[in-house]
């Protein structure tokens, strides 16, 4: 069984043109990729989540054709590519990784004052897909 552990984590732009933007960083501690996103008013974790989804189970995603009007922010490029949007939430994110045989665990903050904000997933594949 292949398990992926993601951890979430958050900080804050020193860039010139991007001082105080929020940035939203997802690694994968098994490959060593990193993702992230910048800016705000959209949902941040679906979008870093939704890169690595894409990335990394583009294949699994190439299954979906033909059902982009079912699952919310996924939709296939002219090149044939599945091309997914985390900005429309991580709920609809894990929808998808859901439909392509994916089991999706939050990991999360149980004590202090980040009680219950999301600290990353442990994403396994299902037996038999």
């Amino acid at each position: 069984m292949n398990i992926n552990h993601l951890s979430l984590s958050w900080s804050t732009s020193r860039g010139r043109e991007t001082y105080g933007y929020n940035i939203c960083r997802l690694d994968d501690r098994n490959t060593g990729r990193r993702f992230r996103c910048m800016g705000g008013g959209y949902d941040m974790i679906g979008t870093v989540f939704g890169m690595w989804l894409e990335e990394t189970y583009q294949d699994r995603l190439q299954a979906l054709r033909g059902t982009e009007g079912t699952f919310y922010g996924l939709r296939f490029l002219n090149d044939g590519k599945a091309s997914l949007d985390g900005g429309t939430g991580i709920n609809s994110m894990t929808t998808i990784a859901e439909a392509i045989g994916l089991e999706v665990e939050r990991e999360y903050a149980k004590k202090g004052r980040n009680r219950g904000n999301t600290l990353g997933w442990y994403v396994t594949e299902k037996e038999g897909a």
